[in-house]
Formats: C-alpha cells, structure tokens, sequence
C-alpha cells in the first residue's frame, strides 16, 4: 500500500515526492520509501526549465540505500533498540528478533534467492533479473489488515518481541549525537576503503562505504561536513578529468594519493644514467646475431640492454615473445650479472624463471625481504607490471635505488591490471619511462587467433568473437557452465591437458570445477568414493577491513605471516575467531582461540594488515585422481600459490599429489587446507601463460567482464578459442563500455604533462640532481658496510649470518621507510622553492592543491 508523501517545494532545483511502503509484493513486513523525481530543472530561480541529467543520480543509488539505511538504524536506536549490523554490506537487523522469524517474514527473499539459484545467476547485477521475473501482481491491503496477518504469523515468536519492545520502551527515548571521534573514524574509513582499489573514487562511494562501518552510529548529516573540510583542507582533491569506466560525477582522490603518484615520477629522474649497461655493443650484437628475434625485439634488446638509465620499460601486446628478449638478453650480459624474475603472481614469477633460465621471486616476496642481497650487479626483470598497483610499484622503485639494481619492467596496459589501487605501469610510461615498444604477437598460431587478438586489442569486439572457435549463447549461466563442461569432456585426455577452462570469478569457479567433477565421475575417471574435507577460502577482506575489529566475525580463521611473541602467535598457525570484545581501555578486540584452546585478545591495529591472512572456512569433497590448486604460498612445503597437481592416492587425509611441476608430495590436508579443486583457473591467474585452446566462460552480468579480461583470456590460446555467454550482443555492449581500465589521480586532476619526469626536471633540476648525488653516496656506503661485514669471522658462522641478514633487512627497512616518506613530502619543498614565481589565477588543468602536490 502506498502512502503518498507531500509534494515537496523546489529544493535546489529538485521536483520530487516521497511514498512510504510498508510490505513488499507478498505482503511480508518491508518498510522502505520511493522517490520520484520530476525530469524537470532550472539553474536559477525564475530561469527556463530543461530536463534533468541523471547519470550521476543513477550512478549514486547505492549511495542513498545506504543513507536511508543509517537514518532508520539511527532512529530505532534513539527509540530503545539495539541492532546488530554488518559493517560490510550495511546491512543491519534488530538486536533479539529471531532469524528464523526473519526468514519466514521474508517469502519474497526467497523467491529471489531460490529463482538465482535455480538458473545459476550469481552477483547483484544477476540477482536483478531474479527479481523482475519472480515479480507478481501488487495487491491492494490496508495497513491495518496487514498488521493482522503479520500479528498471526508471527504467533509463536510474540513472547520473544514482547521482550525486545519492552527492553526498548525501558531504554526510552535517548540522545544519540555521533561522538566526533567516531564520525572522524567513519569518514577516513570511507576514504581509505575507496582508495583501496581505486585512486579516484566518487565522492558518494566515500560516503557510502563510511556509513556502512558505522551504521546506527552515524548519519550523512554527521559525515558530509567532515568531507568537506578534507576537501577544504585539500586534503580530498576534486578530480575534473575522466579517469578509468565509471561516470565520476563528484571525483575524489587524497592528496596522499596524488603525492604517491607523483613519487613515481621523482624515481624516474633519480633512475637517469644511474647504471652502467647491462651488455656492451658487441655482446648486443654477438646475440643478435643467433638469437632469431623479429625487428622489435631487436630493438627492445637493444634498448633494455645498451641504456644507462637504471629503470627500463618494454610494452608488448600479449604473447609478443617478452621471456624470448628476457633470455636473449641473458646471454649478452657480462657473467657477474646475476638476473631475478618478478612478478606480482609466484605463477608468473616462475613462468619467466623458467623460461629465462634465470632465478624467480614474488613482487612480495621481495619487498617483504627489503631487497636483502640485491646490489648493483643485479637485474631485477619484472614481468606483468601491469598488474602492480601504485603502492606496490613504489616500493620495487625504492629498492632499486637503495641497492643500485637495474629494474626492468614488462608488461601490457591492455591486460588485467592491478587488484589495487593505481595503474602504475601506464603512469610510469606517461610520466617518462623510457620504453620499447613489442607490437607483434608470436604466440597465436592462426589467421584466425591472430585476428581475434588484434581486434579485441583495438576494441573491436563484435568482430574479435566472430573469429572464435564458437560463440554458445542462449542460456543462462549454470545451462552454458554444463554446456561448457559437457564439450570439454568430449575431448580426449590429451587434449584435456592442453585446453584451460577459464572464468571471472570465483563463484563462477566453484560452479564450473563442480561440474567438472561430476562429469569426470560418471567416467571413472575420478574415483567413486570420497572423503569431505575442511578447506579455507579468502574472506574477502581488504588491507582497511583488516584493521578494524569490527569487520571480524565468528567462525573466520587468521594466519599471521610473522610470529608475534608477546600474544604467543606463531606465524602460519591456524587461529580461530570467536567473537569480538573490549579491552581494558575500552577499544574493540578479536577474540582468537588457538588448536590447544588458548584464547588470545588480538588487536588488529597493531602490525600490519598484509602479514594477516583472513579465511572462512568452506568443505570440499576428494577423491583420488581428482585435480588440486594451491592458494596460498606454503614456504613450508615450497608451494606457490595457484601451483596444480593431481591426487595420485588417499590415505585418509594425507594425500600423495603429483604437481604439474614434477614432483610428487605427500600433504597431509587437514593440516594444509589452502587448496581447492583445480580444473578451472580465473583469468588473473591465468595471466603470463600460454595454453593450445581455451574454454572461456563469460557471465554478462559479472562486474569482472571487462575489455581487459576478454583480451587476456583469449590470448591464452595458440590454436583457438571457445566462448560461452548468454546474449553475444550484450556481451559486445559490455565490453565496449567496461574496458576494465584502473583510474589514476594524476590523470584525473589533469596533471600528467605537469608532473611528467621530463617537466619536473625542467623545473626542479637542481633538486632532482641534488638527490641523485645523495643517492650514490648512501648507496657506497651501504656497499661498504656489506664489504666489511662480509670480512668478519664468526664464532658460529650460521647462526651470525642468520642474525646479519635479520638486522640487515630491518635496517633496510626502515631506510625505505624513511626515503618513502621524504619522497611523498617532496611537493612541500618543491612548493617552498617556487614561492618567489609568479602565480596566476588557478584553472581547472591546475587545481587550488598545485601549492601542496608540486
């Protein structure tokens, strides 16, 4: 029934009226307020009338879901109510109403979950068309009739609501005013959880993600003024460029941000004719001779191993033969050259390894490290750069010039970028890395592929999917999940080997590897007899929700990847979590119970959030010959994550797997549970290898189909490629919208030609040259420690190296703390140096923060 509200007055420029409706569709208790809007406007009062634009109301509606979420939950509360909410979603329920009478008034919930789970739609945007095709006929009821039959419904569940409201009538009316200190944590959080994965974020998404950790506490009125204070404090900077796919209508991003981003820039000028090349003329031309590289790789060889300039780019589509000029160059290097593969994924890291014949470490594996051993004789080549996020690429650049090692940087802006926040290898090529060119591929091996890549590189996609293998369409995703498996296992066994099932998501994974299973099954190819197993899956949490105790739920498991010895915590060590509490000075805890029982109060403050691990624990059934994937890295086992192997034998929970490396292991996994089944691989894993065929599985309503996701999976494949999806026209559409592209605050303040490498020396050579020779000398100084340390003579060798490397890498550390946060200071100096110029009025390419980010 609806309520129909007063037509309001005109409020800045706005025409709407408000409806209260207190049951959904089936009549089940749903209190909630429609908004309608008249598509009319003016500028100023008195002027012309126009229509509205409404992309950013349209692109703000989770915004104010969330708004009208904390005004409800803050009003019961200031009625007598407790409520239990989840800071995640914003979700919230009434402290003591039972779950169960929650479910039962909730008939139309459940027409929606059980319609998505009936035809396999998984995700918001999926769970959408649930929605519309369960919709029935309204029915007209009065209010008072509804009460009634909601009164007889909810017969046996009186006497527990009778308390719930007789608690609340006893707490009486009370004033809630946000504390300020918890508006102040509300709005940060907002701003650090959006920048998280974005460095330009609307300012509605801010807001929503603020009030969501914090719902019933605070209200928009209490965090809307703090933001813009931050924004008067040009602490929060108005973007006015178009950066990455989504409409930003109200563009964030921090000064923090911007001033990371513009810390890439200073390493390039510090990284000029700062090393010796890597190869002489005639070694370049020794290999070149044999190594039978097509011209741009000759020329990319040339580049990479003839320059001065400690940092080097090479950009190369997919497939374009990047280990191939990796190995070459290899080869014409000096024999005290000593060259490390990189890569944010242990896959890829070992991919490039083994192809270069070189060794391989994790983007994170080294940064952990501090760059422990690295000189000025070493190669750091790190391959999909385009997946390293702006914090990440940072520290790699600080690395190299503390230690002096050359770093190479391979990547492809068209691929899947980083999880992160920032696309720093695009940055760094516009702010001036120096960078060759690979235009070619050499890893499709027909017309066809070859055709199918290019296009989609160019964003042609309607042109990119006719030249597939198949394009199945029709069905809805779990039909097309069963079609995909039913032709994957037509194929015969040798073939199965060499064609990758890839998806999006996980959830996407976990359907198709079920399937797989199933079918494998009924061929006798796995065994009959399973045994279920317990196994941890990724909860999902960020670096920010990590931090905060309330973002903790029962039932979660932990591993620490450092020992903490004042709680008793030893890295790797499986902790469980039992609720949340208070400590003595009244701050929020988790409450940890470990395998002996022992209850630990954990503060997720302190220390870092990236050496927490956070897991939900979910049950798998195996069974001999079935495929496995490692996903987490296990030093103890020496397995990296994503690592694939088969269960060759089962002896209770120890099982004797076969990797696709090569060796056989025994893994007892009621010890090991971070693995899953392993017959599908998603897209980002996937990255950096190469398959003869691959089956693609692409959602239209996933939010990961994006241009660069499409490019990536395809490229997998030499011979060919099938793809199945539910409408191939809106499959075009989409890709063509969501190119998949990461923002950049620099971008989106129009700052990339001010702050490019080239422009910052024009303007601040002396400073620039200044840190340079500052650089050189630290760096021999360092040399000469490590000389004299290496001379000592210790009574216990082992253990006094232990210590040495122990030191050293906390020593080395906190220099790249230290010169990390002189870096992101930069722009006060620069500002102090230019306080004579002459400045004129501030225009939108120039904004008002100039003064606090040159």
């Amino acid at each position: 029934m609806k309520i129909p509200g007063q037509l309001s007055a005109e409020i800045n420029s706005l025409i709407f009226a408000r409806f209260t409706e207190h049951a959904s569709r089936e009549l089940d208790p749903h209190l909630h307020t429609h908004v309608v809007v008249m598509n009319i406007t003016n500028r100023d009062p008195g002027s012309v009338m126009t229509s509205l634009e409404t992309r950013a109301m349209y692109a703000e509606q989770m915004v104010a879901g969330q708004v009208y979420r904390n005004d409800l939950a803050h009003r019961l509360r200031e009625v007598g109510y407790e409520i239990e909410s989840d800071p995640r979603t914003g979700l919230f329920e009434i402290k003591g109403v039972p779950g169960t009478l929650i479910q039962a008034m909730s008939r139309r919930a459940e027409q929606i979950e059980a319609h998505a789970r009936d035809h396999g739609l998984e995700g918001q945007a999926a769970r959408r068309r649930s929605f519309y095709e369960t919709r029935g006929p309204k029915e007209k009821v009065g209010i008072e009739e509804l009460q009634a039959r909601w009164s007889a419904r909810a017969a046996e569940y009186v006497p527990g609501l009778v308390i719930v409201r007789a608690a609340a009538d006893e707490s009486g009316e009370r004033d809630l005013t946000a504390h300020p200190a918890v508006t102040g944590r509300a709005m940060l959080f907002g701003i650090r959880q959006a920048e998280t994965g974005e460095a330009v974020n609307n300012l509605g998404r801010m807001l929503r993600l603020g009030l969501a950790s914090h719902v019933g506490e605070v209200r928009l009125a209490d965090v809307r003024p703090l933001a813009e204070a931050h924004e008067a404090r040009l602490r929060l900077l108005v973007t006015r460029e178009q950066t990455g796919d989504e409409t930003l209508s109200r563009g964030r991003t921090t000064r923090r941000t911007a001033r990371l981003e513009i810390a890439l820039s200073e390493h390039l000028s510090i990284a000029l004719n700062d090393a010796p090349p890597v190869a002489t003329e005639e070694q370049l031309r020794a290999v070149l001779a044999i190594a039978g590289l097509n011209p741009a790789q000759e020329k990319a060889l040339h580049h990479i191993g003839s320059s001065p300039d400690r940092v080097l780019g090479v950009h190369g589509v997919a497939g374009a033969g990047k280990s191939t000029l990796v190995r070459s160059l290899v080869a014409a290097a000096d024999g005290g050259t000593r060259f490390i593969a990189l890569a944010p994924t242990s896959s890829a890291a070992a991919n490039l390894g083994q192809t270069a014949g070189i060794e391989s470490r994790t983007v994170a594996g080294l940064v952990a490290g501090g760059g422990r051993g690295l000189t000025d004789t070493d190669v750091l080549v790190l391959d999909e750069a385009g997946q390293l996020g702006n914090l990440q690429a940072l520290r790699v650049l600080e690395i190299s010039r503390v230690t002096g090692a050359r770093l190479i940087l391979l990547g492809d802006n068209k691929q899947t970028g980083a999880i992160e926040q920032g696309k720093a290898f695009w940055l760094l090529q516009r702010l001036g890395l120096p960078t060759a060119e690979l235009t070619e591929s050499v890893r499709q091996e027909t017309k066809a592929m070859k055709a199918a890549v290019t296009q989609a590189r160019s964003g042609d996609y309607a042109a990119s999917l006719a030249n597939l293998d198949k394009v199945v369409s029709g069905s809805d995703a779990g039909a097309l999940a069963k079609q995909l498996v039913d032709e994957w296992t037509r194929l015969k066994p040798e073939n199965r080997t060499t064609t990758n099932i890839l998806v999006l998501e996980n959830a996407t994974r976990l359907i198709v590897n079920a399937r797989v299973r199933d079918a494998l099954k009924v061929e006798g190819a796995i065994a009959a007899e399973d045994i279920r197993l317990s196994v941890l899956a990724p909860s999902g949490m960020s670096d920010q929700e990590k931090r905060f105790a309330r973002f903790y739920s029962g039932g979660q498991v932990v591993k620490f990847s450092r020992d903490n010895t004042g709680l008793g915590i030893a890295r790797d060590t499986e902790y469980r979590v039992v609720g949340t509490g208070r400590d003595s000075r009244g701050r929020q805890i988790v409450r940890l119970v470990d395998e002996h029982g022992r209850t630990i109060r954990w503060d997720p403050r302190v220390g870092r959030a990236s050496q927490v691990n956070v897991f939900k624990s979910e049950e798998r059934d195996l069974a001999q010959g079935d495929r496995i994937q490692w996903r987490l890295v296990d030093h103890g086992l020496d397995l990296k994550n994503a690592e694939r192997g088969t269960v060759e034998m089962l002896a209770g929970t120890v099982a004797t797997i076969r990797w696709d490396k090569g060796k056989t292991q025994d893994v007892d996994l009621a010890v090991h549970r971070t693995w899953d089944h392993g017959y599908v691989e998603t897209v980002y894993s996937a990255q950096s290898k190469t398959y003869a065929r691959a089956y693609v599985l692409a959602p239209v309503n996933s939010p990961l189909v994006t241009g660069q996701n499409y490019y990536t999976a395809i490229t997998r494949a030499r011979f060919g490629v099938k793809l199945w999806t539910e409408d191939e026209k809106r499959l075009v559409e989409r890709l063509t919208r969501r190119s998949g592209e990461k923002t950049s605050a620099l971008e989106g303040l129009g700052r990339l030609d001010r702050d490019a490498r080239a422009t910052r020396e024009r303007r601040h050579g002396d400073r620039l040259e200044l840190r340079r020779s500052q650089t050189r000398e630290e760096r021999a100084e360092r040399k000469a420690r490590l000389a004299e340390a290496s001379k000592l003579s210790p009574h216990d060798p082992l253990e006094s190296l232990a210590s040495r490397f122990a030191a050293r890498a906390q020593t080395f550390a906190e220099t790249i703390d230290r010169y990390r946060g002189a870096v992101l200071k930069a722009g006060q100096a620069e500002h102090s140096a230019g306080q004579g110029q002459a400045r004129g009025p501030h225009s939108p390419s120039t904004p008002r923060s100039d003064r606090q980010e040159r």
